[in-house]
């Protein structure tokens, strides 16, 4: 799945509306936001509604939702039945609550804090510094633990991006001879859950801060590994990280933060791990050429969350080098991310 359009322009379409096209785009986006937290689809779901009965359903005002849902049903995201009706559909459904192709959690996170970030891009291009950080006097993760609603929609991204991202690592690495898997900052555990799905002899040790893993049972339990994974709360900038794995796996965690950090996280591996271990980086990797827009607005939404910027190949190896590691494999995926395999020097 495509987020970002790639938006070069198409034979017959003139250079101005193209240019006009990505301009009003944050229009379409705070429009699906908008439904996203109303909860439009979910009540689409039990049957067709008109405005009047959307407007009664959410507390909100008739005429203004009717006009929200004919520009929605415009561009594709809702129907239209019998000119007063409104209707779900299969683009409509990503909005739905709790089911497997929900992209609702994206929609929430990127829609509120994240999008009030994105208005202060030009003070962090100026600047060099954190648009979040200057948007809410917070950085994103102390923004997080005070605030529930926003820490959930969090999740909810973390774990839909892990489906449409993630999964083709498993296809690309063999994690077969695993015997016990360190996830280290593996979040509420979605990643490390679909691993043991697939390797039913593995155990696994999920780290994390505590107030993230809190989450993580309901995870566990609910894809049938919470027998298999032992959940363990804890600071990875701190000396002592869980002993005892095999393979000790890191994804999409050093692109949080500068390259002193990224050492001290990736140090404290080192400390943990014997020679015998592995490590695993999975991540986004900046190319030296051409890029995507998907990378390219990713590493600018990196920039607006947290300062940093996505990392080139070379940039992860010297990461690595510096806190004692040898990389032994670059392995790329089918999806945006590649892994990079390494052993204690």
């Amino acid at each position: 799945m495509t987020l970002y359009a790639d938006n070069t322009q198409s034979e017959g379409e003139s250079s101005s509306s193209v240019l006009l096209e990505m301009m009003y785009g944050y229009q379409k986006s705070q429009a699906l936001f908008v439904a996203a937290k109303l909860g439009i689809a979910d009540i689409l779901s039990k049957g067709s509604k008109t405005a009047d009965e959307l407007a009664k359903a959410t507390g909100v005002n008739s005429r203004s939702i009717y006009h929200l849902m004919r520009m929605l049903s415009s561009v594709g995201v809702f129907s239209t039945e019998d000119n007063d009706k409104f209707q779900l559909n299969p683009i409509g459904k990503h909005l739905l609550t709790g089911t497997s192709d929900s992209l609702r959690g994206t929609v929430m996170a990127m829609g509120d804090e994240i999008y009030q970030a994105w208005g202060n891009l030009l003070y962090g291009i100026k600047t060099g510094k954190t648009a979040f950080n200057h948007t809410f006097n917070r950085d994103f993760y102390s923004y997080l633990k005070q605030d529930s609603e926003a820490s959930v929609n969090f999740n909810e991204w973390m774990k839909e991006t892990t489906r449409e991202w993630l999964l083709p690592v498993l296809e690309a690495y063999d994690f077969s001879e695993v015997k016990t898997l360190v996830d280290v900052g593996g979040g509420i555990g979605t990643l490390t859950a679909v691993i043991l799905n697939a390797n039913p002899k593995m155990q696994a040790i999920l780290f994390d801060r505590e107030d993230v893993v809190v989450g993580a049972d309901r995870v566990l339990e609910g894809a049938g590994v919470a027998d298999r994974c032992q959940i363990v709360g804890g600071n990875f900038f701190d000396s002592v990280l869980p002993q005892g794995g095999d393979l000790y796996l890191i994804s999409r965690v050093l692109l949080n933060w500068d390259d002193s950090d990224a050492i001290k996280i990736l140090s404290n591996c080192y400390q943990a791990m014997t020679v015998k271990d592995k490590l695993v980086v999975v991540d986004f990797m900046l190319p030296q050429g051409k890029m995507s827009p998907f990378i390219g607005l990713g590493s600018l939404n990196l920039f607006v969350l947290g300062g940093t910027f996505m990392r080139t190949e070379d940039e992860f190896y010297n990461l690595l080098s510096s806190a004692g590691f040898t990389v032994t494999n670059t392995i790329k995926t089918t999806g945006p991310v590649s892994a990079i395999e390494a052993k204690p020097a």
